[in-house]
C-alpha cells in the first residue's frame, strides 16, 4: 500500500511549521470502511457528538462517514477537552471515535492514523489554539482502558 503525501507550510507566530497531509484522491487508498449507517443514524450520531465532542457542518460529517474528500477549511473541529487538563483536547477520545466508526482504523500504521485524522479533523482547545497529533497520543490510546473511552462507545451505540 502506497500513499502520496503533499507538503504544506503554515506560518504561525513567525515560526515555520511543516504540515503533511493526504492529497484528496489518496484517501481512497486507505483500507477503511465506515460502519453501515442509514441517514437517520448519521444524523443522530452527529447531533449526539456535536453537544460536547465536535463542531462543524453536517455535510462535512457525512463526507467523513462516507470517506469522501473534504476541504481543509471545512474540517470538523474536535473540541472534547481532557478531564485532567481542560485546556487540552482529548485526542484519545477522537481516536476511540474513529476506531468505532471506521472498520480497519486500528490496523493502520500510526502515521496513517495521524494523516487520516488531520485530513478530517482539527484539534482546537477551549482558547481556540490548534493542537497537533503525535504517535505518542496513539500509543497512549492503544494502551488506555479508561471509562471515558467506553463512554464514547456507549454514546455511539446509543445513537445507532
Amino acid at each position: 500500500m502506497y500513499f502520496h503525501i503533499t507538503q504544506k507550510r503554515v506560518r504561525r507566530n513567525s515560526n515555520t511549521l511543516e504540515v503533511f497531509s493526504l492529497a484528496e484522491d489518496e484517501i481512497k487508498k486507505f483500507d477503511l470502511n465506515a460502519i453501515p449507517l442509514n441517514e437517520v443514524q448519521v444524523n443522530n450520531i452527529f447531533k449526539a457528538f456535536s453537544e460536547n465532542h465536535l463542531s462543524g457542518d453536517y455535510q462535512t460529517f457525512q463526507a467523513f462517514i462516507q470517506l469522501k474528500p473534504v476541504s481543509r477549511l471545512k474540517r470538523l473541529v474536535w473540541k472534547d477537552s481532557s478531564y485532567k487538563l481542560p485546556k487540552q483536547v482529548n485526542r484519545q477520545t477522537l481516536l476511540e471515535f474513529l476506531s468505532q466508526i471506521l472498520v480497519g482504523f486500528e490496523n493502520l500504521e500510526n502515521q496513517q492514523m495521524i494523516e487520516l485524522t488531520n485530513y478530517y479533523f482539527i484539534l482546537k482547545n477551549s482558547e481556540g489554539k490548534e493542537l497537533t497529533f503525535s504517535t505518542k497520543n496513539i500509543y497512549d490510546w492503544k494502551n488506555n482502558k479508561s471509562s471515558y473511552l467506553e463512554n464514547i462507545s456507549a454514546l455511539l451505540k446509543k445513537n445507532l
